[in-house]
């Protein structure tokens, strides 16, 4: 069975990088909330309603932040770069079964 604790074991290392994105407990659940560096404020919140919810928050959250990392200067991302990030992908995925 999924926990919110076993989402947050799989991402740990991810969210301890992106310092974009914090997951915090909050009086409606646990929240995945995005920091807007330029602004200085926080930019968006989604609450995760279950565990498959978080995940699936996560990962999306996960894969752009490796698009961005591959990015050339004009955002543009190579074939090379999306097959590893497709690998990475799947194998956060193999973690959950």
């Amino acid at each position: 069975m999924l926990t919110f604790e076993k989402v947050l074991d799989v991402f740990k290392e991810y969210l301890s990088e992106d310092d974009m994105y914090e997951v915090v407990m909050t009086s409606h659940g646990y929240t995945v909330m995005e920091w807007e560096r330029c602004y200085g404020d926080w930019e968006d919140a989604k609450v995760c309603k279950t565990p498959e919810n978080m995940k699936d928050i996560l990962l999306e959250k996960y894969v752009g932040y490796l698009e961005y990392q591959a990015a050339d200067e004009n955002g543009n991302i190579t074939g090379q770069d999306k097959a590893e990030i497709e690998v990475k992908r799947l194998a956060i995925l193999e973690k959950f079964n």
